[in-house]
């Protein structure tokens, strides 16, 4: 695959999901707490853009670029998204107003929160296995066996179980 058909795949995947984990990864002693965000966009060079409530402390005592990690998770999608790369805190007003960012990005800014982009370094995108659906006679015929031989012992393997003694 190349470079822009897995981004075009990433973004559709992400924009499926919308909401992720945050997680900072710094090892600064100021850090920004474990949130759950909302993507905003994805950008065409792969930075991921959503808000942050703004902390307590001083913006610009924080550390302007830091590692962080994305875990987007659904409840019944078939698949989830962790994202690694680095954060950047945007709040220099030059590049508020030179970024190709929309009204809602903007009012945003202005109020409590605090935006990030996120470069995207390393994506794992994994899908999920089917749940076997199993008739009910299935389930008890399963449960009256193991009442009588045990599901772990079934097999018995002199090379792995030397002490194992059955009854």
């Amino acid at each position: 695959m190349n470079t822009p058909t897995q981004l075009d795949f990433i973004t559709s995947k992400i924009s499926e999901l919308q909401t992720a984990v945050f997680h900072s990864h710094s090892n600064s002693v100021l850090t920004l707490n474990p949130t759950v965000i909302r993507v905003l966009k994805i950008d065409d060079n792969g930075y991921i853009w959503f808000f942050v409530n703004r902390p307590v402390q001083a913006v610009t005592e924080f550390e302007t670029q830091f590692p962080v990690a994305l875990n987007f998770y659904k409840k019944g999608v078939p698949f989830f998204v962790n994202v690694f790369g680095i954060a950047r805190i945007v709040i220099d007003p030059e590049e508020l107003a030179c970024a190709e960012i929309d009204n809602e990005i903007s009012n945003g800014v202005l109020s409590d929160k605090l935006l990030l982009s996120v470069k995207m370094a390393n994506v794992n995108y994994y899908e999920k296995e089917a749940d076997v659906k199993k008739s009910w006679f299935s389930k008890l015929k399963k449960a009256v066996s193991e009442i009588f031989v045990p599901a772990e012992d079934f097999y018995y393997n002199p090379e792995t179980q030397n002490d194992r003694h059955f009854a």
